[in-house]
């Protein structure tokens, strides 16, 4: 029987057994650290992009997969008789390029294939390319799955409490001036998504007021917005998130608590050390 077939990007956070398992083509994105550029699960693991990270962070950068590797699989999955159909999903568009060269790559495809924007990466990106592989399994019409996606994708969200300024003013998520002014201060950031961009959702004084507004914030998605399952996800230390799993389980009961490491792409720019919280409303 033909099945369709799943593109997504490393932004995705899958693990490569779960890759493997479930026949996931993942186009890989690149960290690049000392003018070196090491692509996701293919030149470096996570955990040796996050310790390249910690030691010569400063100043990394990310790259999305060229366009000639978009054209390449798309033609590869377009000749291979056992794909019907194609459903590619991709980190937001407003903070990389990889969905455009998707959806331009695909365009001379025989198959019918749906390019979606999933407005957001890590937990939330990897839960809906999940998604449709357990539709696959199933036989859920492909419509059907299409629109479920979409749905995800609005109602996913991201939040990153950030470790390195330094790198925020790099990466463009704050001014240098503003960056300065928040050390000197010791302001502390929450990070979110709205509409596929990032932005400032708290910025406190003390630590002890950012973790009341997170915890006050989580605890209202869980309430009104039927949050069933939470990834906190840290970037390269898994340490600093045992304080946040015990306040999340103390407060927040039979939340479903799943622990990863949020992808490199995103922890280049906000620095070796952060912690985040993914979620889909609904699920």
């Amino acid at each position: 029987m033909k099945k369709i077939a799943i593109v997504t990007d490393s932004a995705s956070g899958l693990s490569q057994e779960y890759i493997d398992q479930h026949d996931i083509k993942v186009l890989p994105m690149s960290v690049i650290v000392d003018g070196k550029a090491y692509r996701e699960n293919v030149d470096a693991s996570t955990e040796e992009i996050y310790n390249m990270l910690k030691n010569s962070g400063e100043g990394a950068k990310t790259s999305q997969p060229p366009i000639g590797e978009f054209i390449e699989m798309y033609e590869a999955l377009d000749n291979d008789e056992a794909y019907d159909s194609i459903v590619a999903i991709h980190a937001s568009s407003e903070l990389t390029g990889t969905y455009q060269s998707s959806l331009s790559a695909s365009e001379d495809v025989s198959k019918p294939v749906h390019v979606i924007d999933s407005r957001i990466g890590s937990y939330p990106l990897g839960k809906m390319v999940k998604t449709v592989a357990e539709a696959r399994e199933s036989d859920e019409p492909l419509p059907d799955v299409v629109e479920r996606v979409k749905d995800m994708a609005e109602n996913a969200q991201l939040f990153l409490l950030p470790q390195s300024f330094g790198q925020l003013r790099k990466s463009g998520r704050v001014s240098a001036s503003q960056s300065m002014l928040a050390s000197l201060l010791n302001i502390h950031l929450k990070l979110m998504f709205d509409d596929g961009k990032v932005v400032v959702g708290e910025k406190v004084r003390t630590k002890k007021k950012l973790v009341n507004a997170v915890m006050n914030k989580l605890e209202e998605h869980v309430k009104e917005d039927a949050v069933r399952t939470l990834a906190i996800v840290h970037a390269g230390n898994e340490s600093l998130i045992n304080e946040w799993k015990e306040r999340v389980e103390s407060r927040l009961g039979d939340l479903e608590l799943i622990i990863e490491p949020l992808v490199p792409v995103a922890g280049a720019h906000t620095g070796h050390g952060t912690v985040g919280f993914g979620f889909i409303k609904g699920y």
